[in-house]
């Protein structure tokens, strides 16, 4: 066993997902059956005392909670995926967790360390793994962003509102917004305007290390991670910037590869 063999792993499992519990209790009967402590929890809040390994069982949405649960602690996190949710951070299918928890117990793995946003709110920061959004509200999703980088102003526009994604995220929010793919291991934060309410307009790259301030002329509803966090009013800003603690991303030496995983989660 790792280092890590005597710390506890946690199962978090999402109850709507069919066979996630049944995988979690899956797990939980290997850790004893190999004197390694056990925790199993359907709850976004987690106790992680302990911990050396969390588990996030249900699809990709259960991950990206799960790690905004560990956050800003740095505990290593797979996820498997059931019930037929799209997995793209996570392996596939309950079959799969028992091997994976071997290949862990006997070191076959390694951590790839994934950047993460946070952005201020009421003088705290709440952080994201995928993306930071801005939606205007209601049906008609109308709003006007200003984003400034280093006192500079670099987009100004109306429209439904922006993504703000990492590396990561390019492949969720950001792609279908006409995003670029970004290999996860880069670090840098991807700017893709929402149905701008002009021509020319392209999403935009920023080194990881800049800090960005976005200003509204009209409210607009803040995201995390697809979790309503807060709403910037009209003539307020916020900014967001490399959040301080990496999400630990367990990958095991027969996963997919980047572009492997891209083709088969969205090829039509």
């Amino acid at each position: 066993m790792s280092e890590r063999g005597r710390e506890a792993i946690l199962f978090v499992y999402n109850p709507r997902k069919r066979g996630a519990a049944a995988a979690a209790a899956d797990g939980g009967r290997w850790c004893t059956n190999r004197g390694i402590p056990a925790r199993i929890t359907p709850r976004r809040e987690v106790g992680l005392d302990g911990v050396g390994l969390v588990v996030a069982i249900g699809g990709d949405g259960t991950l990206l909670r799960v790690a905004g649960a560990i956050y800003p602690r740095e505990i290593p996190v797979f996820g498997v995926n059931v019930g037929g949710a799209l997995g793209f951070l996570s392996i596939g299918g309950g079959e799969s967790l028992i091997p994976a928890l071997e290949r862990f117990a006997s070191g076959e793995y390694e951590i790839e360390r994934r950047m993460r946003l946070a952005v201020g709110l009421g003088g705290s920061e709440v952080s994201a793994l995928n993306d930071v959004v801005f939606l205007g509200p209601g049906g008609h999703r109308f709003t006007e962003l200003s984003v400034c980088c280093g006192g500079e102003e670099i987009l100004s526009f109306a429209g439904d509102g922006l993504v703000v994604a990492t590396p990561t995220g390019s492949t969720a929010y950001a792609l279908s917004a006409g995003g670029p793919l970004i290999h996860p291991t880069l670090s840098a934060m991807l700017l893709v305007p929402l149905s701008p309410h002009t021509l020319g307009l392209r999403p935009l790259l920023l080194p990881a290390g800049e800090e960005i301030e976005i200003k509204a002329k009209y409210p607009a509803h803040i995201f995390a991670d697809g979790d309503k966090v807060g709403v910037l009013k009209g003539g307020n800003g916020v900014y967001v910037r490399k959040a301080p603690v990496d999400t630990l991303l367990v990958r095991f030496p027969d996963e997919e590869g980047f572009f492997s995983r891209v083709w088969s989660c969205f090829r039509s």
